[in-house]
C-alpha cells in the first residue's frame, strides 16, 4: 500500500500592510493643497536687488532716499511726514509715497543714475506697514534697496 503523504499546514506569514492607497490619498491630498493655495503677485514678484559685498568701480552717485517706519506706523520720506499712525480698520495703500517715489524715480532715471532707497523700520512696528512701504517701493520697479531697523537712543 503506498503511503500517504501527510498533510502539513501552512506556516502563518507575516502580516504585510498594503500601503498603495495611503500613497495615493497623499498625492491627492497634495494635488489639493497645491490647486487651492494662492500667491499673492504683489508681495512675491518684487525682484529686490540686495547690496552686496563686492565693491564696484562705479559707485552710484545718487543720493538714496531714506524712508523711516515708525513703530505706531507712521512713514517719513528724508524727514518728511508721509502718512499718519496706520488705522486698523481700513488699508493704507500709501498713495503719497508712491507718488514721491514715482518723481524719484524719474529724476534718477533722467540723469542716468540708478535709485537707492534705504528703509528703516522700527524693531517694535507691525510688519504689515513695512510690507506696505515694500509693495509701494515694488509698484514703482525700484529694485536697489537697503533695509536696516533702529533703536532710541535712552540717554
Amino acid at each position: 500500500m503506498p503511503r500517504r503523504a501527510k498533510y502539513a499546514p501552512e506556516k502563518d506569514k507575516d502580516p504585510e500592510l498594503d500601503i498603495s492607497s495611503l500613497i495615493d490619498v497623499s498625492f491627492l491630498l497634495l494635488i489639493y493643497f497645491l490647486v487651492t493655495s494662492t500667491l499673492r503677485k504683489e508681495e512675491t514678484d518684487l525682484k529686490i536687488v540686495l547690496p552686496t559685498q563686492i565693491p564696484t568701480d562705479n559707485p552710484d552717485p545718487v543720493d538714496p532716499v531714506a524712508i523711516k517706519v515708525e513703530a505706531d506706523g507712521s512713514i517719513t520720506y528724508d524727514g518728511q511726514p508721509i502718512s499718519g499712525p496706520s488705522n486698523s480698520g481700513k488699508p493704507d495703500k500709501l498713495q503719497p509715497l508712491r507718488d514721491r517715489l514715482k518723481e524719484y524715480k524719474e529724476l534718477a532715471n533722467s540723469t542716468g543714475n540708478t535709485p537707492m532707497v534705504i528703509v528703516a523700520a522700527s524693531d517694535d512696528g507691525k510688519t504689515q506697514r513695512f510690507i506696505d512701504v515694500v509693495n509701494a517701493l515694488a509698484s514703482v520697479k525700484i529694485n536697489n534697496i537697503t533695509m536696516t531697523g533702529f533703536r532710541d537712543e535712552e540717554g
